[in-house]
């Protein structure tokens, strides 16, 4: 995990210069310095920028983000593991989330945090349901940090939201959607090695076992 932290920074090195915004800023746990080495990237992009550069998949949601602009969740290798990146592109004329931090370009920081902006400004329509085996391999990384982190309630609460089965540990459901995945094999197996990952770091009542009938 050492290597994905630090593969997140050179992400972010690498990535932000090249993108022809009027400005680019980090929001959540990046920006407000919460963050751990399990930490997704928020990234707020204002103007008309849309590169999103090689993904392994993409959500295109865009009733997370700002109406007017959009949300576009995508998940990178990053030495062989999953790192997930959420996408706002933001409306010139929005005001930017009190949390952010500037990376590049011009801006001030407003007075609301971004789900109050978000409010303000009007988020966008929903869109079609993403692909559910997308889906799948979106939420099962999130999932699994929540176990390493402890909050087995969250894990809980969203492997059951992915029909994980429930006669066995929660980790061990996650790795069980996981074979139910169709499809995206570079970033199914992505995603295979940071659960491979969580059960060899977290405890293992945590993790469980999987019943073999």
């Amino acid at each position: 995990m050492a290597a994905l932290a630090a593969g997140r920074a050179g992400w972010l090195a690498e990535t932000v210069p090249k993108l022809q915004a009027d400005g680019v800023w980090l929001v959540g746990s990046l920006a407000s310095g919460t963050h751990d080495e399990w930490s997704d990237v928020d990234l707020l992009v204002v103007g008309e920028e849309r590169a999103l550069g090689e993904t392994l998949l993409t959500l295109e949601m865009p009733g997370n983000g700002p109406v007017g602009g959009g949300y576009v969740g995508a998940m990178y290798d990053v030495d062989g593991l999953p790192l997930w990146v959420d996408w706002y592109f933001w409306p010139s004329d929005a005001p930017i989330p009190r949390e952010a931090r500037l990376l590049s370009g011009a801006g001030t920081a407003g007075d609301l945090d971004l789900a109050e902006t978000l409010e303000l400004v009007g988020r966008g329509l929903p869109g079609p349901a993403p692909d559910p085996n997308a889906f799948a391999l979106a939420m099962l990384p999130l999932a699994a940090k929540y176990i390493v982190r402890g909050d087995l309630e969250k894990a809980a609460a969203m492997a059951s939201m992915l029909d994980a089965p429930s006669d066995v540990g929660v980790g061990a459901g996650l790795a069980v959607v996981l074979s139910r995945v169709e499809g995206h094999h570079a970033a199914s197996a992505a995603v295979r090695r940071y659960l491979e990952v969580v059960e060899c770091i977290a405890e293992p009542e945590r993790w469980g076992q999987v019943v073999v009938e």
